[in-house]
């Protein structure tokens, strides 16, 4: 009777460890699946994320993979072999971003590009009346001069977007709902041209690579 009783105890604390293991197992399925989702997405956004996104997500990018660097020898060899070949991809997509956003923007450059596109380098002034009017006159001047834009061209305009949406959201409460709506339009806009043209420019250079 005690052996059967041990038999017992024994049986049970192997069942235990093997549906733990099942367990961990699974986690880092998931967790797999979700890096290689989150990396899919990324990349399909290629040249569209822009300055003020990218240390975001190198952040994402660190976290997600500290998770897995710590269980990666609990992976089986096709799943370490496709998170290495995953990590590769974004070290290597990192670097490409890296060398475009390393140079600081000069800030006598954006205050010129502030009053040359809103019309005024003192943006964290304009009173909740005078957003709408300064977008619309963002937006004009955008639309006239993109054309001969380079990607460093569209680096300052983007900044002087996001210095007009920081100041919109400081005084969002005592705008009209007319006048948010109208933003919102000149935003995704701004943002259709921004991407069109990064994606432009990365069909050209991979022209040029063949």
């Amino acid at each position: 009777m005690k052996k059967l009783f041990v038999a017992v105890v024994l049986l049970a604390m192997t069942l235990g460890t093997l549906g733990a293991q099942a367990q961990t197992r699974s986690k880092l399925e998931q967790d797999l699946e979700d890096f290689r989702n989150w990396m899919n997405k990324r990349v399909n956004q290629g040249d569209s994320i822009t300055r003020a996104e990218w240390p975001t997500v190198k952040q994402e990018f660190r976290a997600r993979t500290q998770r897995l660097d710590r269980s990666s020898g609990q992976m089986n060899e096709a799943s370490k072999q496709e998170y290495g070949e995953l990590k590769s991809q974004y070290q290597e997509w990192e670097a490409e971003n890296d060398e475009r956003y390393g140079q600081p923007l000069s800030r006598e450059t954006a205050a010129n590009w502030e009053r040359r596109l809103a019309g005024t380098s003192n943006i964290g002034q304009l009173r909740a009346s005078q957003i709408r009017g300064v977008y619309i006159r963002f937006m004009e001047n955008v639309r006239a001069q993109r054309t001969n834009w380079s990607l460093r061209d569209w680096d300052y305009a983007e900044h002087v977007y996001l210095q007009l949406n920081d100041r919109k959201q400081q005084v969002l409460s005592q705008m009209n709902n007319s006048d948010k709506m109208k933003v919102a339009a000149l935003q995704v806009e701004f943002n259709t041209l921004r991407k069109s043209r990064d994606a432009k420019d990365r069909y050209n250079q991979m022209r040029e690579q063949r």
